[in-house]
């Protein structure tokens, strides 16, 4: 839209995700990126990369348009479907994702949504959640889309939904 493009707000967004990692620095937790700069893995990169390193979760984070509605807004996440029902799966990843990025940008929740056409949700042997942190056609979202407080503030609410899934995933291992 205009001079704005979705792959660097998203850069900018998990460039401040890696930031909250690196500050926190917990030893106890691998984080991986598929690109931490203006490169361009194909999905296949990425799915393999999660599914060769075993990846607990694999979160993906886009930002959303649709055509011809500019006063659409607000969060929606992807999951597969069709994963398996367990303990802890993809739809509760993905509920996560909703329930935090809403809160830390003070967003409209919209919904999680069938991700299973989607090639690395579909792919993923881990739970994934695509993130779509908002609309780039509606011109006030994209405004604090672009706004590097604001990305921090979807940067943080994604990092905690890492921890709350990771901490859930622990408490399951330690049960069994």
């Amino acid at each position: 839209y205009g001079t704005y493009y979705e792959k660097n707000i998203t850069l900018g967004i998990v460039q401040q995700i890696k930031a909250l990692f690196d500050e926190a620095d917990d030893a106890s937790i691998g984080v991986y990126y598929t690109r931490l700069d203006d490169s361009n893995p194909s999905l296949s990169e990425r799915v393999t990369l999660a599914n060769d390193l075993g990846a607990d979760l694999f979160l993906s984070v886009h930002i959303n348009s649709l055509k011809g509605n500019t006063g659409v807004e607000g969060v929606e996440v992807m999951y597969n479907e069709l994963a398996p029902d367990t303990a802890f799966d993809t739809q509760d990843f993905a509920q996560i994702c909703l329930d935090e990025e809403v809160a830390a940008l003070g967003a409209k929740k919209r919904r999680l949504i069938n991700g299973n056409k989607i090639y690395i949700i579909r792919n993923s042997t881990a739970p994934v959640a695509l993130v779509e942190v908002g609309f780039m056609n509606n011109p006030s979202e994209l405004a604090r889309l672009v706004d590097p407080g604001y990305q921090k503030k979807a940067a943080k609410g994604l990092y905690e939904a890492l921890l709350k899934s990771l901490d859930r995933l622990d408490r399951l291992d330690k049960q069994n």
